[in-house]
């Protein structure tokens, strides 16, 4: 698939191997006060929506997913004076028209590493709660 043209749904006998060797990558940092700040609010922001396409084709049937959009979790980024395009969870790809297909952009998750980003954050909010215990 590609921004433009993707797959709807993808089978797999089990999740796909990111590659994570230590040697092509920088040392890894802690995340800074307003990063974790951030990932515990994107916490909060996770709630239940339907595909708009699919109530259009569905009505009341179609399904109820988890998660949160782009644009907020942009949102809640920038509250906290960061860039969200830095970091590789956020994405936002535009393409020129082409024969059929107009112009267009759309925004995407790179989820494994949204999740991580809100683990992080889960981290710093139950070390707090020990610390006070």
């Amino acid at each position: 698939g590609t921004a433009v043209k993707r797959w709807s749904v993808v089978y797999a006998g089990t999740g796909t191997i990111n590659t994570s060797d230590a040697r092509e990558k920088t040392a890894v940092e802690p995340l800074t006060a307003p990063e974790i700040a951030a990932a515990s609010d994107m916490a909060r922001a996770v709630g239940r929506y339907r595909w708009l396409a699919a109530v259009a084709e569905k009505g009341d049937q179609a399904r109820t997913h988890i998660g949160l959009t782009v644009q907020r979790a942009i949102e809640i980024m920038v509250s906290h004076k960061l860039d969200p395009l830095r970091y590789g969870f956020i994405c936002h790809d535009a393409w020129a028209a082409d024969g059929d297909t107009p112009a267009g952009d759309r925004y995407a998750f790179r989820p494994d590493e949204l999740l991580l980003f809100i683990a992080r954050g889960f981290e710093a909010r139950l070390a707090a709660l020990e610390a006070a215990a």
